[in-house]
């Protein structure tokens, strides 16, 4: 008697999970490119920042490390391109944040707490910050970058990606590095920014995946 083959469900979900893997892959790359052409055509035609090379070459470092984890790392995690451990997810968020101040600061030095004449520049940057931020939040929400995931958690990793970007992009556009221009108008703004983001992206992810069947579990 001719045993019936069996089906291995394990095999199955993973081969799905690899699959679905592959196609936001897909979808990533050219997001990707798109992202990078808006923004980086957008600082150049309004200029970047005149100092920006005779920064101290360890906060260049820190501005371009920031560009990584802001357009890939952030978003491959918001994704699910990568799943990274509980404890690793929890150090980069920490560290992101640290690591922010510092490249858009500086070392803490006594001027930069002082008067700045410069203040009166805020609302211009707070504005091109959501400029930025809301250029990709678009793409985002055009590609269905919020709904690639069912984990809430997804939307902040994503929503981060863009505060990050729009924060990283003034940042190479603004010479003021005065702390009282910096902080309320380039990290404040970020800082508001994430927050306006996560709320949008999970709007857009009750009212799309209202009806949407369940799908297989993912990790992280």
């Amino acid at each position: 008697m001719q045993e019936r083959p069996t089906i291995d469900a394990a095999k199955l979900i993973v081969a799905d999970l690899e699959s679905r893997q592959r196609d936001r892959r897909r979808h990533f790359i050219p997001a990707l490119a798109i992202v990078v052409l808006a923004l980086g055509g957008a600082m150049l035609l309004m200029g970047l920042r005149p100092d920006l090379l005779d920064q101290p070459w360890w906060q260049l470092a820190l501005q371009c490390v920031l560009w990584v984890l802001c357009l890939i790392v952030f978003p491959a995690i918001g994704l699910g391109l990568v799943f990274p451990s509980r404890g690793a997810r929890i150090a980069l968020a920490v560290g992101t944040v640290g690591l922010a101040i510092l490249a858009t600061l500086g070392l803490p030095e006594g001027h930069m707490f002082g008067p700045d004449k410069h203040f009166d520049l805020g609302g211009g940057c707070g504005m091109m910050i959501t400029v930025y931020a809301t250029v990709v939040l678009l793409m985002g929400l055009l590609s269905g970058a919020f709904v690639q995931r069912r984990k809430t958690s997804a939307v902040y990793w994503i929503a981060a990606g863009i505060s990050l970007t729009a924060l990283t992009a003034i940042t190479w556009q603004c010479p003021v590095n005065g702390a009282a221009h910096v902080v309320p108008s380039h990290l404040g703004v970020a800082a508001a920014l994430m927050i306006g983001t996560s709320v949008i992206g999970i709007l857009a992810r009750r009212r799309t995946r209202r009806d949407d069947p369940a799908e297989p579990s993912e990790h992280a």
